[in-house]
């Protein structure tokens, strides 16, 4: 099986005040870590980035499978994805391993359970994703993590045409498809730093 991991560097981190794909803990960078993680179960990894010589130190100083995408639209994070998925066209993987940047408590160990599992998926699911409950109106409903799992493929050809269409929402393309939820997640692990709080409970944990 091959897995291609794409990363989503963090866009303008507009809540955080300051990139957080650069934000340090123990003395790594949330993205440091996210690339070090991820190529524990991915063959390689491609950064979409709004900047080259932002995180061009960075790429320089991982393995050879590290590469960066430059993001062209700004266009938040669905065309960040599309994007990373056409700079892998010529590798053809299986699946695609999508991950935001500012996840201070991905585990590889859980990654590699999920990964055991992708053979198990029915050949008409484009997806392998996480879901948390989030309060709309005061009725608790589902929604999907779009950022912290698998993709197959093939998902290319409807997320094209969801685009086309100026579509630009991860959720209402996720419920468009067939997407089958990952079991027993652990929340801890779907934590990211939007917030200088949310950085200050990452650093405390």
């Amino acid at each position: 099986m091959k897995i291609i991991a794409i990363a989503l560097s963090g866009g303008k981190s507009l809540r955080m005040g300051s990139d957080k794909a650069l934000l340090e803990i123990n003395g790594e960078t949330l993205l440091s870590r996210t690339i070090r993680i991820a190529l524990q179960v991915a063959d390689s990894i491609y950064i979409v980035a709004r900047s080259q010589q932002q995180y061009q130190h960075l790429t320089t100083n991982q393995k050879a499978s590290t590469h960066l995408v430059l993001d062209q639209k700004f266009d938040g994070a669905l065309v960040g994805f599309w994007q990373g998925l056409n700079a892998i066209a010529d590798s053809l993987p299986d699946w695609i391993l999508l991950l935001a940047c500012d996840l201070p408590n991905l585990q590889s160990d859980i990654l590699q359970t999920w990964v055991s599992q992708l053979d198990d998926l029915p050949k008409t699911a484009i997806a392998y994703l996480p879901r948390h409950e989030e309060d709309d109106s005061d009725q608790s409903r589902k929604q999907w993590e779009p950022l912290c799992g698998f993709y197959r493929w093939q998902c290319r050809e409807s997320l094209a045409e969801f685009i086309e269409k100026g579509q630009r929402s991860f959720q209402k393309w996720l419920d468009t498809q067939e997407v089958i939820e990952i079991p027993h997640v652990p929340l801890t692990m779907l934590f990211n730093c939007n917030t200088p709080n949310d950085f200050l409970k990452a650093i405390q944990n």
